[in-house]
Formats: C-alpha cells, structure tokens, sequence
C-alpha cells in the first residue's frame, strides 16, 4: 500500500471506521514493530508499546486528518516517543544492562555527551531548536508545532529537516561519531 493511500485511510480512522483501522494497521505495524523491537529489544514489550501507539492513532486520527502530515512519519514519531517514553519511565535490567554496556564503550561518558548535545542544540538558530525540542522532547505532531510557533506545517518539517543534519554535522565535527546501538536481543546473544 503506498503512503497515499495509507494516509486516505486516516479519516476513517478518525470517524471510527474500524475497516479503515484494520487496513492502516495491517500496512503499517510490520514497519513499527521492527523499529519498536530495535529501540526496546524485547518482543513483549514491543507489542505492547506497539498496542499503545494504535491506541494513540485511533484517539489522535481527527487531529492528523486536519493537518497536511505524511501519515508515516506521524506513526514513527508517535512510536519513537511511546518507546523513549517506556525506557526512560520503566527501565528494566536488560535495559540497564544495555545502557551500562554502551557506557562502558563509548569513547566519551554520558555527562560529555550530554554537554555536547546541549551543545549542538545551542549552536543552531533558536526556531530550529524549539521545533527538534517539541518533536522529539514534547511528542508534538507537525501540526502542533506549526500553530505553536506561527509556522506552516511544511515550514515545521523543513526546519526539523534542516536541524537534524545540522546537529547530524556538529556532532561529527564534535567528535561524536559514536556507532549505531545494538538492539538489546543482540547483546544477549554475545
């Protein structure tokens, strides 16, 4: 099914199709399980993190189907923050232990990283800085955003756009250049 018709789907969704729901799902959470799996490591709590972001899209779906939002990036960011949200408030020992491990390979501690995150955050314009803030910090949509900061949506997405490889660049130029974090199922299998 492509983004198009995916993002058709939406308004039925907001108006309680269940039809509707049943084909968004099924197009969709192969896609968001994987990248749940990835970020939590665990397939239990990946689905039921995964539970939550469609509960969230069938009480949300009004608001996403009043604003011009690619109807993926509003799932991932939604299970991005889910995920986040459900290590930072409910580590378990796995997690811990997968936190631990990255520490102790990092070339640099988490205090220095985050003084250069902040850093990074600091060296790009102030908009910029709200609009990562808000999307990756607030869990708000594009929408949202927009309307917060007085921008048009496109304006949010170009800016968020723009800011991340802006903060991508500062960071190799900090020497940040840590590698991608391997899902806690691959550290248990070492």
């Amino acid at each position: 099914m492509t983004a198009n018709e995916i993002k058709t789907l939406v308004p039925g969704i907001a108006s309680g199709n269940e039809t509707a729901y049943l084909m968004f799902f099924s197009s969709t959470n192969g896609l968001l399980f994987g990248l749940l799996l990835r970020i939590l490591g665990h397939t239990k709590t990946a689905e039921e993190v995964l539970d939550e972001v469609y509960d969230e899209v069938k009480r949300r779906a009004v608001l996403f189907s009043k604003q011009n939002e690619r109807p993926l990036t509003w799932l991932i960011l939604i299970a991005h923050r889910r995920a986040v949200e459900r290590l930072c408030c409910q580590p378990t020992s796995d997690t811990l232990r997968y936190l631990e491990s990255n520490t102790q390979h990092s070339a640099i501690n988490i205090t220095e990283q985050r003084r250069l995150v902040r850093a990074a955050l600091d060296a790009i314009p102030p908009l910029h800085h709200r609009m990562i803030e808000h999307a990756f910090f607030s869990g708000m949509t594009t929408l949202e955003i927009a309307q917060e900061l007085g921008q048009s949506p496109a304006a949010v997405e170009g800016g968020i756009r723009y800011a991340m490889l802006q903060l991508f660049a500062l960071f190799r130029s900090m020497g940040f250049t840590a590698e991608p974090a391997k899902p806690l199922a691959d550290q248990r299998q070492t």
